[in-house]
């Protein structure tokens, strides 16, 4: 079995232990690193190549929304999920804008953290309950107006099954399995979305998707 790298980012050594302890209920994930700041989450990034990284945000010499920022130049495939004190809105948008895969409040359960890091795992997102109100409420009244709502209009009630799935992080063989059509089906209406919504990435489509509430965010 291929173990999820984990490297864990937080100034206080409790909160590291915490969540390793949490962790090592879990033999598919790996915790290879820890750092205290965000220099040192930089360096341990270029040497350990981590498959996620747990972000805490206040920290010295370098904040958690810098180091992430620097993180997703250097090494774009690397998921990080934010795992903070923090709930304000200028901080969920940031980071949202900056990419990272998840935010999870430090306050929340620890299971929601394990549901952030299954998540990005799959290549998904998990925002935590006051994250998702956040970004549902900016990304109506900012993104809303955009010219190409209109044309959600032309997708089939197959291209929205299929919208809806792939923004709920549905895998295109699960897509598949579940509305009983092969895999080259379902790559062929992610194509045609895509062309019909002008949208590039995944991302867009799960900002259309929320914007037209087809999943809850």
């Amino acid at each position: 079995m291929q173990k999820t790298k984990i490297l864990i980012v937080d100034d206080h050594q409790i909160v590291i232990e915490g969540i390793k302890g949490a962790l090592k209920d879990y033999p598919e994930l790996d915790v290879r690193g820890e750092a205290l700041d965000g220099v040192q989450a930089l360096e341990q990034v270029r040497s350990l190549r981590p498959d996620i990284v747990i972000m805490d945000i206040c920290m010295p010499h370098m904040n958690g929304i810098e180091a992430t920022r620097r993180i997703k130049r250097l090494a774009p495939d690397v998921r990080v999920i934010i795992f903070t004190m923090y709930s304000n809105r200028e901080y969920i948008i940031k980071m949202f804008k900056i990419g990272v895969s998840g935010y999870v409040l430090k306050e929340s359960p620890l299971s929601e953290l394990i549901l952030a890091i299954n998540a990005a795992k799959k290549g998904g997102t998990y925002f935590g309950t006051t994250a998702r109100m956040i970004l549902s409420e900016y990304l109506r009244d900012v993104e809303g107006a955009k010219s190409d709502e209109g044309n959600f209009e032309s997708l089939s009630m197959r291209e929205r099954e299929v919208l809806k799935l792939l923004a709920d992080g549905k895998t295109v063989k699960e897509i598949a399995g579940q509305l009983c059509i092969s895999p080259k089906t379902v790559e062929s209406h992610k194509y045609h979305i895509m062309a019909k919504l002008d949208t590039r990435s995944l991302a867009d489509l799960i900002k259309m998707a929320i914007r037209k509430k087809l999943i809850e965010f």
